[in-house]
């Protein structure tokens, strides 16, 4: 399953108020990244890296991490 698919999937088992939890935690991230440009260069890296985290098996099965913020955050 893509990354996208993984979101959509998400996404549609959201609630309302589960969805607004997730738009401020994103928010939050990007809030705390400060004013941060990325370059081609950067964002081909940080691909790469990505996509070497995902080979490797470092990643996480999109209904896991959903229940983990569920948890986290109490929903």
């Amino acid at each position: 399953m893509s990354t996208l698919d993984t979101t959509v999937s998400m996404v549609q088992k959201c609630t309302e108020d589960e969805l607004q939890v997730v738009q401020q935690v994103i928010r939050q991230f990007f809030l705390n990244r400060g004013p941060h440009t990325t370059t081609k260069k950067q964002f081909l890296e940080e691909l790469r890296i990505s996509r070497g985290q995902h080979q490797s098996g470092q990643n996480q099965e999109a209904g896991k991490a959903l229940a983990e913020l569920r948890e986290k955050y109490g929903l």
